[in-house]
């Protein structure tokens, strides 16, 4: 993310900055979210989702390389695609994906056996941690705690092939990626964006984690993710359009300031992490009880981040 960054999308449609697309409206097509049951702004029953993408898979073989956060943007990403119905026979190369995951998830028995198996008497021994502990390991589990898996299973299960864009862990980083797909679409570099985030955060290594910086988000964690499509096209099934997002950005030591890395706008009573600005958009195009939605982050006086759509 740059220091600071102001995309006022109505100026740049009126300069007709440079490009096969520049100076368009950014629509949004579709959108769409897997939070738990019952989530609402003020309340969370129940901090269990409910997670069902085998209907989505074309290989339900596949599944046994997907972890909880794969499964988590794959589903709202298919459900934006889905909302979308977007029929251009040249989509798959003319799209973009662009995902923000959470704090990297690992599961707890293979930390535990990663442990036990490092060590002497108690101590960590590189030797066995390099021979033992690492034959001991599933490879599968490769695939289930990188961060670019949940965008190489969007790409695979929905046929996609153009421009990507992967970050993480913050809601800061989240608006690089939107900011890399307005930019892709405003200079013709794609024609739809997928603009995604998830977050495993009912895990033990991410509760670990918070644990240490911020305790008291623990009875708030959710597994949550959500997703939605940008086009600079006219198709006549516009939701809504952004009009404006502002950014700013400079460098912090996250050792002295650790909070700011799970800091929230507090939209929800429960804790969405870097889903939240994009969940926030969604459910507001949902309700559809606002003319404008604006969503604001204020990490710290020199990190801040909004967005502002209008619906249609």
């Amino acid at each position: 993310m740059s220091p600071t960054q102001i995309i006022d999308i109505q100026d740049v449609r009126n300069a007709g900055a440079a490009g096969a697309s520049a100076g368009q409206d950014i629509n949004i097509l579709g959108f769409g979210q897997v939070v738990p049951d019952g989530m609402s702004w003020n309340a969370c029953p129940t901090r269990e989702t409910k997670i069902d993408f085998g209907t989505i898979l074309k290989d339900r073989k596949a599944s046994k390389f997907f972890s909880k956060q794969d499964s988590l943007a794959l589903i709202a990403c298919h459900q934006a695609w889905s909302m979308a119905k977007i029929t251009d026979s040249n989509y798959p190369d003319r799209t973009g994906i662009y995902l923000c995951v959470g704090i990297l998830p690992f599961e707890d028995k293979p930390l535990q056996k990663i442990a036990q198996l490092s060590q002497t008497d108690g101590m960590l021994d590189m030797q066995k941690s390099s021979t033992d502990s690492f034959n001991a390991m599933n490879p599968l589990l490769t695939f289930k705690c990188l961060p670019n898996m949940p965008l190489y299973h969007v790409s695979a299960t929905l046929g996609i092939t153009g421009r990507y864009f992967m970050t993480y862990p913050g809601i800061p980083e989240w608006f690089s990626a939107l900011e890399r797909a307005v930019f892709d679409l405003q200079t013709g570099l794609v024609d739809y964006a997928i603009v995604g985030a998830a977050a495993d955060q009912n895990n033990y290594l991410v509760q670990h984690h918070i644990r240490r910086i911020r305790p008291d988000l623990l009875d708030k964690l959710v597994d949550v993710s959500s997703a939605m499509v940008l086009t600079t096209k006219k198709t006549g099934a516009e939701l809504a359009r952004l009009i404006n997002i502002e950014t700013k950005y400079q460098a912090f030591n996250p050792l002295e300031n650790k909070s700011l890395l799970v800091q929230s706008s507090g939209a929800f009573f429960s804790h969405a992490g870097v889903v939240e600005p994009s969940l926030y958009l969604n459910l507001k195009l949902k309700e559809r009880s606002n003319d404008q939605i604006t969503y604001s982050w204020k990490g710290s006086m020199t990190n801040s981040c909004s967005m502002t759509a209008e619906l249609l």
